[in-house]
């Protein structure tokens, strides 16, 4: 029997979105076990215990680390808008992670948009959106207590407002606002406003380009000036802004960044390109290519993740699903796009973690049990996941202990005094994920703990409990929950 050709391309639009329906749902369907658990997942447990301090008055941007260190590298606007979520007496991933729905909501709902502006048809605007909830590090990231969905959500709506009204400059310079504003909640999603000023430039629009990279530098140095001198004064907001941002780039990062991109977003970009040739949109070209260029270099940074190509996934998301409707309407069987589809989505799920089982809410459930009978409200804590000990009732003056012994190996803050309170066994609980004596692996012994503050530790404190930790919280199959408490003799 001949199948007629309409009947062909049917059959390859349901295809489609049985694959992005599937991979979309099955993503999806593990946001309410990521909502709810208590525990820390990634870099929560930081963010958390920084917007603590905020709360209770601590300087986290302050210059040095004497009598505590918080590493705020996220914008200040996340932390002051988290601050009127979180309460400090009973704190909980569950207000900011519900945030970060919302944000990834906004990104999906603007890929289906752009989609339809490009193509006009519905068809596209209701395939990107599946498309980009498919993708692993979406659901990975999407509901954490962290600032890169809302700061992607709003960098993303000022270039929609800059590409739809791109003939029109006022709107134009509300572009660059809404961009500023996703800058200074997390400055990391930048290629927004780099494709806008080059679309600009490459169109020999120079009166407009000045127009809005003056609206970009004016509203950066602004609202810089008043978070520096204002509302952080006299503390050191520059040095977390910006110094403590590049400090950590290194090559061996963007070697494994260049592995990322052929892994996940290989077959997308000879997609994504194959549809700016056949179709040209020179903010569009721009967009692809800042996103993909800053994906490789912020992911180069120690401590990143696959979610700092979030930027490029938005839009080969979008293209590649008007490439689909545009091969649709022309009654062309999409039959390859559709089987690139297929696999673009079994790549986009590498690297995902499972979501927390039953028995990770019991494992933390246990770990917090544990540390609220053993030890004193307010007693002074240690940890990589500062925000379970503050929901145990503990203080945990020195919550970014990755970032402080990267920065203290490169001369930038000194871990000194951290190592001098460790000597004094001032804490009165250290919780690590491995066992000091008897990890071998130098690259965890270094992991967060610098040589000197591992020998401090080693003399100063001993195993007290060892206990199961949750998966989430793992870095290894072997980790455990190792809590240590100053040495008995003298």
């Amino acid at each position: 029997m001949v199948i007629r050709p309409n009947t062909s391309v049917i059959i390859c639009v349901v295809a489609a979105f049985l694959l992005t329906g599937f991979f979309a749902t099955r993503n999806l369907s593990t946001w309410p076990a990521r909502l709810t658990y208590g525990g820390d997942e990634s870099y929560e447990g930081v963010a958390l215990a920084e917007i603590v301090h905020l709360r209770q008055g601590v300087a986290i941007f302050a210059s040095g680390a004497v009598e505590g260190f918080d590493a705020a590298t996220y914008g200040p606007l996340f932390y002051l808008l988290a601050g009127h979520l979180i309460d400090p007496g009973n704190p909980s991933y569950f207000p900011l992670r519900l945030l970060s729905v919302f944000g990834i909501f906004g990104c999906a709902f603007g890929c289906g948009l752009l989609a339809y502006w490009l193509t006009q048809s519905y068809l596209a605007a209701l395939l990107s959106p599946f498309m980009f909830l498919s993708y692993g590090m979406v659901t990975g990231h999407a509901v954490q207590a962290l600032s890169d969905s809302v700061a992607l959500c709003l960098s993303f709506a000022g270039f929609l407002v800059a590409f739809r009204f791109r003939a029109r400059r006022g709107f134009l310079l509300l572009a660059a606002f809404i961009m500023i504003l996703g800058f200074y909640y997390k400055p990391q999603y930048v290629a927004g406003p780099l494709a806008v000023l080059a679309f600009l430039l490459l169109a020999k629009r120079y009166q407009e380009a000045a127009e809005f990279a003056g609206m970009l530098v004016s509203c950066g140095l602004g609202l810089f000036s008043l978070f520096q001198w204002i509302i952080f004064s006299s503390q050191g907001f520059w040095r977390h802004f910006l110094v403590y941002q590049t400090a950590l780039l290194s090559w061996h990062r963007f070697g494994q960044a260049l592995f990322v991109f052929a892994i996940m977003l290989f077959f997308p970009v000879i997609v994504g390109l194959e549809y700016l040739r056949t179709y040209p949109d020179k903010m569009l070209n721009c967009y692809l290519f800042f996103s993909l260029l800053l994906g490789l270099v912020s992911y180069s940074k120690e401590g990143s993740g696959v979610h700092y190509f979030l930027e490029s996934v938005i839009v080969l998301n979008v293209v590649v699903a008007a490439f689909l409707a545009r091969r649709v309407k022309l009654q062309t069987l999409p039959i390859d796009l559709v089987l690139l589809l297929g696999i673009m989505l079994l790549a986009a799920q590498w690297s995902t973690k499972r979501p927390p089982q039953p028995s990770d809410f019991a494992q933390h459930n246990t770990i917090q049990s544990f540390l609220k009978r053993n030890f004193r409200p307010h007693a002074r804590a240690l940890g990589a996941a500062p925000g379970d000990l503050l929901q145990a009732g503990l203080e945990t003056p020195f919550s970014g202990l990755f970032q402080l012994v990267r920065l203290s190996q490169r001369g930038i803050v000194s871990d000194n005094d951290l190592v001098a309170q460790v000597t004094a066994r001032r804490f009165s609980v250290v919780v690590l994920n491995f066992d000091l004596r008897r990890e071998e692996d130098p690259y965890w012994l270094s992991f967060y703990l610098s040589p000197r503050l591992l020998a401090a530790l080693k003399r100063n404190y001993e195993l007290a409990q060892s206990l199961d930790l949750p998966a989430p919280a793992k870095e290894r199959p072997q980790d455990r929950c190792y809590v240590y408490v100053p040495r008995s003799d003298p």
